[in-house]
């Protein structure tokens, strides 16, 4: 396509679109009821936006600054094989069974930002599973890996919906506590604060498997 046909191509439909702008607003009642379409439409939208994140705000859970959410403890059932309690604060521990050396918790963390912040809507979170790892490199290429699932999935999940688009005021962080080592009967806590995890020994045994790790 010459340069010369690019042009005349480029002011025809520049023409068009002012001619079709100009006629548009001949005719108000033409551009009052596009107005009146596209601010239902817009009103709608805000409506659906505010419902998924009230909605999730129903599925997730409030943060306020740091706070332990959870505690994990180990039982040795084997070689690398461990029996795992989870137990989230005020509910009843998940008991399951971890194969490796170490522990690691993940969970979904959404920040609120503008008039989301200034409505005081902070932030929440949901933990999402509990794994296992091998400190070899071998064993962690060629062994199972073990994964416990801590919350069902959400229908309408805001955390990924932000980090697939970018939403306005919603950021969707992703936390995990530093892998921790697996030893008979330690107990460690997770804290949890609005940048990500944290596991901290809690009693004797978690304090000498960390010390000797």
């Amino acid at each position: 396509m010459s340069q010369e046909f690019s042009t005349i191509l480029l002011a025809a439909v520049g023409a068009v679109l002012f001619v079709g702008g100009l006629l548009f607003f001949l005719r108000p009642s033409w551009l009052l009821g596009w107005l009146k379409g596209m601010a239902v439409f817009g009103i709608m939208a805000i409506g659906a936006y505010l419902l998924v994140i009230a909605l999730n705000l129903y599925d997730y859970q409030s943060l306020s600054g740091m706070q332990t959410v959870a505690s994990v403890s180990t039982q040795e059932q084997g070689d690398q094989r461990w029996g795992v309690a989870f137990e989230l604060v005020g509910q009843e521990p998940v008991v399951a069974s971890l194969r490796g050396d170490q522990w690691q918790v993940d969970a979904r963390i959404i920040r609120f930002t503008g008039p989301l912040r200034w409505l005081g809507i902070g932030p929440a979170y949901r933990l999402e599973r509990l794994g296992g790892r091998y400190t070899s490199l071998e064993q962690e290429r060629s062994n199972p890996r073990s994964v416990i699932g801590l919350n069902d999935a959400v229908w309408v999940d805001l955390w990924e919906l932000d980090r697939q688009f970018d939403l306005p005021f919603v950021e969707g962080v992703y936390g995990n506590a530093t892998f921790m080592p697996m030893r008979d009967g330690a107990v460690f806590d997770v804290r949890l604060s609005g940048s990500g995890l944290v596991a901290v020994p809690a009693n004797e045994e978690a304090h000498k498997a960390v010390q000797y790790w």
